[in-house]
């Protein structure tokens, strides 16, 4: 496959990439997995064939969806996966001159991460208008779709609470949806650009030097908007909702900065692949424990804590 066309490349990514977005309509956990990989062909296309192939995949993905579901269809695949996908692809191809001729510096992985982030809460606050122009009236609607959904035909799904507790639970699951949406976008685009480099470079299409992601850093300026995130969402109304969702998947970005540190700073001990083991473990059995590491890489930030307590480089990749 490694002659061939643009073209073809990009028109059977986009088709892969539109099938696995309408698989969701069968409501199965493996549906919903393979939903959240959609952009995966047309990131592995634009990284492995440059970014024209992933714009002719976000294209034709959006076509077919729109054939097969409608125009809104079309146009939700290409905002929500399509162009976003194709935009990492290219940014992660970008290079310039290094310090001398022989050196190219390319796009650096913490930006890209940043993005992820930044596109991930963009992407359900441009939503929020289309579902209600007021917090009231958004979470309102989201109220009344749990009631339908778990209410079918007049009778309470069982095991959930009754009465006043049943309506501060949909409260709860009303303030909590668009945070998820928008922390499980994030952190699936990463994974999906992640094994995008993977396919590629396994496959000898990736152009850019494999990068060290423990090494990764992001600019001072993340940490200021971070923290205007963070004091933005106190504001009341869909403002301090939109902030919210930024101060979300930003926090998801500084936990891998964190996860980038503790890789780091770790190499010298004897016990590194436990310690290693145990942070893993624990991020998926409580995630709240990305809270900890979203402060590491905070201070990374600002004190550099891989400069001061981290052990020697690895061996350079052959």
């Amino acid at each position: 496959m490694t002659n061939a066309p643009l073209l073809l490349v990009g028109f059977c990514a986009g088709l892969a990439s539109a099938l696995l977005y309408a698989s969701a309509a069968s409501g199965s956990v493996l549906a919903i997995f393979l939903f959240y990989i959609a952009p995966l062909p047309i990131l592995i296309a634009g990284i492995g064939w440059r970014h024209h192939a992933g714009l002719i995949g976000a294209a034709r993905a959006a076509v077919a969806v729109g054939v097969a579901g409608g125009p809104t269809g079309g146009l939700a695949h290409a905002v929500a996966v399509g162009l976003p996908a194709w935009w990492l692809a290219y940014l992660a191809l970008l290079a310039r001159p290094g310090a001398t001729e022989s050196q190219t510096e390319w796009y650096p992985v913490g930006r890209l991460v940043l993005w992820a982030a930044v596109i991930g809460a963009l992407l359900v606050a441009a939503a929020i208008p289309l579902v209600g122009t007021s917090l009231e009236e958004f979470r309102g609607a989201l109220k009344a779709m749990f009631t339908r959904v778990f209410d079918t035909d007049g009778a309470a799904t069982p095991g959930l609470p009754t009465g006043d507790d049943r309506a501060r639970l949909f409260d709860l699951m009303a303030a909590l949806l668009p945070i998820m949406f928008a922390l499980l976008w994030t952190v699936s685009t990463l994974f999906n650009l992640w094994l995008a480099g993977r396919v590629t470079r396994a496959s000898r299409r990736l152009i850019r030097p494999w990068p060290e992601l423990s090494a990764m850093t992001f600019p001072r300026t993340a940490s200021y908007g971070f923290f205007a995130a963070m004091l933005g969402s106190f504001l009341p109304g869909l403002a301090g909702l939109v902030a919210e969702l930024f101060a979300t998947t930003l926090m998801v970005a500084f936990a891998l900065l964190g996860l980038a540190v503790i890789h780091v700073t770790t190499r010298a001990m004897p016990t590194r692949g436990l310690i290693l083991f145990g942070v893993y473990a624990l991020l998926l059995i409580q995630p709240w424990i990305g809270v900890f590491l979203a402060a590491l890489g905070l201070a990374e930030i600002s004190i550099g804590v891989r400069k001061r307590f981290g052990g020697p480089p690895p061996a350079p990749r052959s």
